[in-house]
């Protein structure tokens, strides 16, 4: 099969992480996509409880959209590399895309061993907001690279839904008691609601 692994804290889970993954999909004629909340950040950032984070994660699913537990279950602070060479070698049937967002490419080379990332694994960078115009150019740089090779993928097709939706946006809504229409699914707004999360 071929899978895309949308990673990330979802903290919370937004109508964003939904949009890219059937567009990715879609996009790259792939069998699944499978969403995969982090345990801990890896750059320390806090984050809620990963039963929470799972269990409103689990809200999104969809036929061929669905939620993997594999970098929770590994109890300790994620890191891409180690995730994609343990998938690689427990699942060598299978083709693995790892999907980020442009606005990820920043802050890419802080990735551990982002190097070899780059050049044995299957990388789909998504354009947000209005990145699409510049996303060649931005990944060159942000990546030290002079051509972009055939396992990096950028889409910029354009019809691409762009977003600027985050969790962060969503939490600061949350605090001022701002309505979360079409950001979050209500499912996830109940939940949230019922555990008394985010206040």
């Amino acid at each position: 099969m071929k899978i895309g692994i949308l990673g990330g804290s979802f903290d919370p889970p937004h109508v964003g992480h939904v949009l890219i993954s059937r567009q990715v999909k879609e996009k790259l004629q792939l069998d699944m996509i499978w969403l995969m909340p982090a345990y801990h950040h890896p750059f320390a950032k806090q984050l809620l409880s990963s039963d929470y984070r799972l269990a409103m994660t689990r809200l999104l699913e969809e036929e061929n959209i669905k939620v993997s537990d594999y970098e929770i279950k590994q109890n300790h602070s994620s890191y891409t590399i180690d995730t994609l060479t343990q998938l690689h070698t427990a699942f060598p049937d299978d083709t693995f895309y790892w999907i980020t967002g442009s606005d990820q490419l920043d802050s890419f080379q802080k990735y551990k061993e982002w190097q070899t990332i780059i050049t044995e694994f299957n990388l789909v960078i998504f354009p947000r907001e209005t990145a699409i115009a510049h996303l060649e150019e931005k990944t060159k740089a942000c990546l030290q690279l002079q051509t972009i090779p055939p396992n990096i993928i950028l889409l910029q097709d354009s019809d691409l839904i762009l977003t600027n939706i985050s969790s962060t946006l969503v939490r600061t809504r949350l605090a001022k008691n701002e309505p979360l229409d079409y950001i979050i699914p209500n499912k996830v707004v109940a939940y949230i609601r019922k555990h008394k999360l985010y206040q």
